[in-house]
């Protein structure tokens, strides 16, 4: 099998088992790929992550292994990825440690970015289906459309295209201040713009047991799953 030229970051923090998984998937489908491993707070993180960069070091794949020397939270480690991405091309993917590639998920990342990288109304790629217009798990984007800037939920509530479970869910629920995907949503219904979806889910969620930030029972993590479009 032919491997795709694509550019993947794979965030890496403790999760040796999920962690595992994603990475033998990219080892298998990718010519190449950067882990970005976040400082870690406790002696037991830093247990784990000598497992991932043992694991790491023994793939078949080329891997940019970039380590942080401080703890950036998830917030700083997405957007900071994110960033150091574009600086090697003009469009990424990222993907967490427990959102498990399908198998066309590569491919179909790689011809949509390329068919899409010219329509303005269409800012990002998504691995996973939902109704409203962009969902974090497994997607990509451009250096000419990635624009992202922290958007307060008042300012959110104003915008007029919203759908109304999230006013709703904003409303009455205090947002994470590890959630950074809430703004590049509201980003999306404020310029009138969206992803584009596959036909069907190329991401599984391997890590909704409470073993990361999020806890799938509350919070926005809770809201975004119910907007899921099951296949």
């Amino acid at each position: 099998m032919k491997k795709i030229d694509l550019n993947v970051t794979v965030l890496a923090y403790s999760r040796f088992n999920t962690f595992e998984k994603v990475i033998k998937r990219c080892e298998r489908d990718l010519k190449s790929v950067t882990v970005a491993m976040d400082f870690p707070e406790t002696a037991e993180i830093a247990l784990q992550q000598e497992r991932i960069i043992k694991l790491v070091d023994n793939l078949d794949i080329e891997i940019n292994l970039v380590r942080r020397d401080e703890n950036f939270g998830l917030v700083k480690s997405v957007l900071t990825s994110i960033d150091e991405a574009l600086q090697r091309d003009d469009h990424f993917v990222l993907l967490e440690d427990d959102c498990l590639p399908f198998d066309s998920f590569f491919s179909y990342m790689n011809e949509s970015l390329e068919k899409h990288k010219d329509n303005k109304n269409i800012t990002s790629v998504c691995g996973t289906i939902t109704r409203c217009p962009f969902n974090p798990w497994g997607w990509g984007s451009w250096k000419n459309k990635w624009e992202y800037q922290k958007i307060p939920v008042e300012e959110i509530l104003s915008i007029k295209k919203i759908d109304e479970s999230l006013k709703n869910f904003l409303k009455n629920n205090k947002v994470e201040e590890s959630v950074w995907s809430l703004n590049w949503l509201a980003n999306q219904y404020k310029n009138n713009s969206s992803a584009v979806f596959p036909n069907k889910n190329l991401i599984k969620n391997i890590g909704l047991d409470n073993s990361g930030v999020h806890s799938p029972g509350k919070g926005y993590t809770k809201w975004l799953l119910s907007q899921i479009v099951k296949n």
